[in-house]
């Protein structure tokens, strides 16, 4: 081999050395340049995340609070059903104690029906011509029928 051929070759291989080289710097810079859009992406993406995570506490919040809202509101129904039932309770103990009452003031007129020389006997006392049959016991104006033939 000649020098000519020796010098070729060298410079041959520094020419493949600088391909390589500058192959090597061009990769390496688009990597660079790749990861840095990687950086900023996951920044952008990271951004995005938090603000969903602002949405989210804030949904929770509302979340938090209409729950709280119909709990308490719950709580309030029971204790109306709680007081409802106590007032029928309290309703039928009065019915009972006025049922008691009418019988009792029924029971006096008629023993004073009995006593009063002036009464027919065969009139019914508690059948009062004027007033529908099929009126309930508990009604005023059955208690007033019932006592309209008694009073003069």
């Amino acid at each position: 081999m000649d020098t000519s051929t020796i010098v070729w070759i060298i410079v041959a291989i520094v020419v493949v050395l600088l391909i390589v080289a500058a192959v090597v710097a061009v990769s390496r810079r688009a990597a660079e340049k790749k990861a840095e859009r990687n950086r900023e992406r996951a920044g952008e993406l990271r951004a995005q995340a938090e603000a969903t995570q602002q949405g989210i506490r804030r949904h929770q919040a509302e979340t938090d609070a209409a729950e709280a809202q119909a709990r308490e509101m719950r709580a309030e129904a029971d204790r109306k059903v709680a007081e409802a039932k106590r007032l029928e309770a309290e309703l039928r103990d009065r019915r009972a104690t006025l049922h008691e009452h009418v019988e009792r003031r029924d029971e006096v007129l008629r023993e004073a029906d009995e006593l009063d020389p002036d009464v027919d006997p065969d009139v019914d006392p508690d059948v009062d011509p004027d007033v529908d049959t099929d009126a309930d016991l508990d009604s005023d104006s059955e208690s007033e029928s019932s006592t309209g033939q008694h009073r003069r």
